[in-house]
């Protein structure tokens, strides 16, 4: 394990050994989690922005296919085909 230097508030160093003492853990594993939950955050905020652009494209694609077609209807012509059977 490496050794860094971190500088903080003494408010938040307060904050942080309260947090410590109750959870049983040293200053150290506590900020590692802390650590770790945030970079957990970071990924389910990529994810779901990803997500959200994946989505815009297929409305988009959606709306460039419906005015391509300008008033064709599907369900229309699936009632013809089917009625030709």
């Amino acid at each position: 394990m490496v050794r860094i230097n971190l500088s903080i508030d003494k408010k938040e160093l307060e904050e942080l050994d309260k947090v410590s003492r109750s959870e049983n853990i040293s200053r150290s594993k506590l900020i590692r989690k802390a650590l770790e939950l945030y970079k957990r955050e970071i990924e389910r905020k990529n994810a779901e922005n990803a997500r959200r652009k994946n989505i815009e494209m297929a409305i988009k694609i959606q709306d460039d296919l419906r005015r391509y077609s300008r008033g064709w209807d599907g369900i229309s012509e699936i009632r013809k085909w089917r009625e030709a059977r």
